[in-house]
């Protein structure tokens, strides 16, 4: 047989025990999670903002060491053509602007799909001999250093955005082939 609850039994079930306090946050506890809250809400905003800063790097520096790899790839090939290219003198190359005047070549990386600029670069390269160990002797070889530095958007101009570019160097060793 059920048994049903009386009103007196009901409110007394229902009202609160004088020996505890009452249940539920008191205003200064509410307080106190907001700030931490807030606190903590503010934290994951910078961290969202460094990583999309992080995935704008790792694309520049992606861009920049496919632009060092081709440029030292283009020369790799004028050695293999001719050991005694202009663009493999022991020097620092740059791109001739005027008569008497260079500047680092420019480069820029498109998107293929709507054909926006999405990299600029200026590359030099700096070619020097390698040198043997042997007293004496002087060895065919060219050492290559590729220099690949962001440019502003505008110009040929370093762009300085500390944290976003990064300047690469890439080195390769040329030397003929043995027979």
């Amino acid at each position: 047989m059920k048994q049903y609850l009386s009103m007196k039994n009901l409110l007394s079930r229902r009202a609160p025990n004088p020996d505890r306090a009452e249940a539920g946050f008191t205003l200064m506890e509410t307080l106190v999670a907001l700030v931490i809250l807030t606190f903590g809400l503010l934290a994951a905003g910078q961290m969202m903002y460094l990583a999309m800063g992080s995935n704008s790097l790792s694309r520049s520096k992606g861009s920049a060491i496919t632009v060092a790899q081709d440029r030292l790839e283009f020369l790799a090939d004028r050695y293999r053509q001719s050991q005694a290219d202009p663009d493999l003198t022991v020097g620092t190359h740059t791109f001739l602007v005027a008569a008497g005047e260079t500047a680092p070549v420019p480069v820029e990386v498109k998107n293929p799909n709507d054909n926006t600029t999405l990299n600029r670069f200026t590359v030099t390269w700096t070619v020097s001999q390698v040198s043997d160990p042997r007293a004496g002797r002087v060895l065919a070889a060219r050492q290559v250093l590729v220099t690949v530095t962001p440019a502003q958007t505008t110009g040929t101009t370093s762009n300085t955005k500390a944290g976003l570019n990064k300047v690469v160097n890439v080195t390769a060793i040329f030397s003929p082939k043995l027979t």
